[in-house]
């Protein structure tokens, strides 16, 4: 099950509660991922998460796995960083009807250096620990905010478009592609290994699950109020200069 076929109520106490991992962790990791998108989109972002996803100096990684499991956090160390789980235990009520799909639920933190790879290619993004702003993400059931360090905008724009096409990773490019300069996207993308080939390579599926009726990312996209061809254009353009 989507974590948005979950009950509204159910949703936000799940993201609260990774909120809440996450402001163990803040002073010391940029945010990529979910949360990193959140903070740059607010309420625009439309969809919910349950993942905290980060990058730090890889010298930085023995000691991050230690809090995590201070944190009462399940920890994996792997090769490429720090993979964590914890249960998620709700504080709402729980109808019966999708009982076991949230006892399915694990919140979960992964952490690694800076540079994100693709395994099959080997293919690599690398996040400036430097080139960052700092972004307030809100509470839903506590008026608050918690301030996160985040690449820019089109940083993260740039690294969504090269990763496996989901529902999460497609979004997240369109909202982001909304408020972008695509002209920077495409120099992040030039700039990074050859991430260029993972995009180009992504695209076409990029476009036709967009823009395909009855697909969650289409219909949560045109509430936004994505502009589905005005998208596909940019899409295209974007393209273009990246195959100059």
């Amino acid at each position: 099950m989507n974590i948005e076929d979950l009950p509204m109520e159910i949703r936000d106490d799940i993201e609260d509660q990774s909120l809440g991992l996450l402001e163990g962790l803040a002073d010391d990791i940029i945010v990529i991922g979910g949360w990193g998108v959140r903070a740059h989109l607010g309420a625009g972002h439309r969809r919910h998460t349950l993942d905290v996803d980060g990058v730090v100096a890889e010298e930085a990684l023995p000691d991050l796995a230690m809090r995590l499991e201070a944190m009462g956090l399940q920890v994996e160390r792997a090769g490429w960083g720090v993979r964590s789980r914890v249960r998620y235990s709700p504080r709402v009520e729980v109808p019966e009807s999708v009982r076991s799909a949230v006892d399915g639920v694990e919140l979960r933190v992964e952490v690694s250096g800076p540079r994100i790879q693709e395994l099959r290619t080997r293919h690599y993004f690398e996040f400036s620990l430097t080139d960052f702003i700092k972004r307030g993400v809100a509470y839903h059931g506590r008026p608050r905010e918690l301030v996160i360090k985040v690449p820019p905008k089109e940083h993260l724009a740039a690294v969504k478009l090269g990763l496996p096409v989901d529902f999460k990773n497609n979004l997240d490019a369109t909202l982001l592609l909304q408020t972008c300069d695509v002209r920077e996207v495409a120099r992040v993308i030039r700039a990074n290994d050859d991430w260029r080939e993972m995009v180009l390579r992504r695209l076409p599926k990029l476009k036709g699950r967009i823009s395909q009726p009855g697909r969650l990312e289409n219909e949560v996209a045109a509430r936004a109020g994505v502009v589905m061809h005005e998208h596909l254009a940019r899409l295209s353009e974007l393209e273009g200069m990246l195959r100059e």
